[in-house]
């Protein structure tokens, strides 16, 4: 693939897979604190595989800028399939959204999946997302009227969901600083 590879696209995979392990980790991480289990083996497994799939994606949209169709390759990658099970393609790129600082870009884009489906592990996840993308850009009054719903969600206590959510949050922040990421602003 290198050796074909445009400089665009090879420069799109490096980012690709830069931003798709990122956004795994990102996934791997909050699940884990969800779904129980090693949250950062998690994270290392949603980060193998998002910048596997990151990388391909970032190669095949710099290969198209090249070519002048940028557009097509603006669809989510392929990600590992019992993560994407339980957590769903909306939660996923609502992750990736996260991973790059877009808080408020996540939070909506959560918001849409806990209105849009009925699945319980998918509205499980999508409000944390919500409430660590919220805690994370400093809205208080949002992250205050998450705990409970959180806490619904997940048969727990406001103070459980709290402390998930900044659990999260710094789960986040360290994934960022891993990955060479700088810290959102």
């Amino acid at each position: 693939m290198v050796g074909g590879c445009s400089s665009s696209a090879q420069k799109g995979a490096g980012q690709g897979a830069t931003l798709g392990a990122v956004g795994g980790a990102v996934a791997g991480a909050v699940g884990s604190l969800i779904f129980g289990g090693n949250v950062a083996q998690g994270a290392m497994q949603g980060a193998a595989i998002g910048a596997a799939t990151g990388a391909a994606t970032g190669a095949v949209s710099g290969s198209m800028a090249d070519s002048a169709a940028k557009e097509k390759a603006a669809k989510p990658a392929a990600t590992d399939p019992e993560l994407r099970k339980k957590i769903g393609d909306k939660n996923y790129a609502s992750a990736l959204l996260l991973a790059q600082c877009r808080h408020q870009d996540a939070i909506a884009s959560a918001q849409d999946t806990v209105s849009a489906t009925q699945d319980t592990n998918e509205r499980a996840f999508a409000l944390l997302l919500q409430g660590v993308a919220a805690e994370e850009s400093g809205d208080k009054a949002l992250t205050a009227s998450l705990y409970p719903q959180i806490a619904e969600q997940n048969g727990g206590s406001v103070d459980k969901a709290r402390a998930d959510t900044l659990e999260g949050m710094i789960k986040v922040q360290a994934t960022r600083r891993e990955h060479g990421l700088p810290a959102c602003k």
